[in-house]
């Protein structure tokens, strides 16, 4: 009895060990599964691995893979073979293969079931999925590298195209194709997936499928100050030596899409952008957009129909404060959070000898604030330091020797 239990424990090890070393490969983490594989819906196809387990009557387990003919084979326990420490190790003889091509998990299941009682009574029959098929797939039109690619079954059209090394600049993301056996199965919309996260709109690849791309129908160019879902710079900003993010790229135009659309394909605007002053260049016109109100009400008439070949462009904003007057390098300079007045007219060298520091004030629009206080400067302040008309005794004494001099010559002049 103890060596039966024995060899049992054998058998067991034996198989995971099998399992490991025959059959070791992995998804790899860029295929992720989802979600646990469902039987009814996982079909089997040449490559898959499986593992069969027979119990009731008798009891024993083996490994399959699905042939390439697209079937699996039956094998029946016909002996036990010793091993060098002399416990029994079953020996498994084919007695037949059956097509499982093309059929689910559970069909499959069923038909080993059938399969299994012609050699044993009382038996159930199980099949466990331990080893998924990698197959090629075909990835053309607008893709960096169109090639045949290969792909698992957990694998999305996405992903496929993603090894293709993506979607060209000018690839449609919303009419991809998916051709299966020679017919079209599906199109494909990436930019309503994103949205939605409806994987209908991204299906599952499977053997031999073919992935068209095509060039976009129409198309919006947005540039500037949006984060951007394609290639990026950082620039210099004009007067300062801030770095800027700036982006452009080319998006496809659906039917009704407005510059909401744009400005979320685009990535959204970042924290530099003119809202304001932003446009559409739309033929030889120019049209003013004041994305500001579109943000804050997407029902805004502000808000209009994107047309093919438009060019949205949304400007930076060149965070600037201004110092003016009797400092001694008057100019523009880069906006710092939390300065004051009197730390910007350090920045600009300092006051002149003859800068009137009391009369220094904030200009900040339309409204004009007094430095007594030394406020904080806002992005776009200008800060005016005003000359002193007299400086104490230095120009009473100045002005004085001018009228001596002038009274002098005078009294000379009439005297002769």
């Amino acid at each position: 009895m103890i060596k039966k239990y024995i060899s049992a424990i054998y058998c067991i090890i034996f198989t995971l060990l099998l399992i490991k070393t025959a059959y070791p490969q992995e998804i790899p983490a860029s295929s992720g599964l989802e979600r646990p594989i469902v039987s009814e819906e996982y079909i089997l196809m040449p490559g898959d691995s499986i593992l069969i387990t027979i119990t009731g009557a008798t009891n024993y387990s083996y490994l399959a893979g699905v042939t390439y003919e697209g079937k699996i084979t039956i094998e029946v326990p016909v002996t036990s073979l010793p091993t060098a420490q002399g416990v029994y190790v079953p020996k498994y003889d084919v007695v037949a293969a059956v097509p499982m091509y093309g059929l689910t998990l559970k069909d499959a299941r069923d038909s080993m079931q059938v399969v299994f009682s012609r050699y044993y009574r009382n038996v159930n029959t199980d099949i466990t999925l331990i080893g998924m098929r990698r197959f090629n797939l075909f990835v053309i039109g607008e893709v960096k590298y169109p090639e045949t690619i290969w792909a698992y079954p957990v694998d999305r059209v996405s992903i496929a195209i993603n090894r293709a090394g993506g979607i060209s600049t000018v690839g449609s993301r919303s009419h991809i194709e998916l051709r299966r056996n020679g017919k079209l199965h599906a199109l494909v919309n990436l930019e309503a997936f994103e949205k939605t996260g409806d994987g209908k709109y991204n299906p599952y690849v499977q053997d031999g499928d073919i992935l068209y791309v095509p060039r976009m129908a129409k198309s919006v160019i947005v540039k500037g100050a949006v984060f951007g879902r394609r290639g990026y710079e950082l620039r210099v900003a004009e007067l300062t030596a801030a770095r800027e993010r700036t982006s452009e790229g080319i998006y496809e135009l659906l039917e009704d899409e407005r510059i909401s659309d744009f400005i979320a394909k685009a990535g959204g605007t970042t924290p530099w952008a003119d809202l304001r002053n932003s446009y559409i260049e739309r033929e030889d016109n120019k049209i003013a957009v004041d994305l500001s109100e579109i943000i804050r009400d997407i029902e805004s008439e502000e808000n209009i129909l994107m047309q093919d070949a438009d060019v949205l462009v949304i400007p930076s904003i060149n965070a600037l404060v201004f110092v003016q007057g009797q400092v001694v390098n008057p100019g523009a300079f880069t906006f710092q959070p939390n300065l004051t007045a009197s730390d910007y007219i350090g920045l600009a060298g300092g006051p002149l000898s003859d800068a009137f520091l009391s009369g220094t004030y904030v200009q900040r629009e339309k409204k004009k604030i007094s430095s007594r206080k030394n406020p904080i400067i806002e992005e776009g302040d200008r800060i005016y330091v005003p000359r002193q008309i007299f400086k104490f005794w230095q120009d009473y004494v100045e002005i004085g020797a001018v009228f001596a001099s002038l009274l002098i010559s005078y009294l000379t002049l009439t005297a002769k």
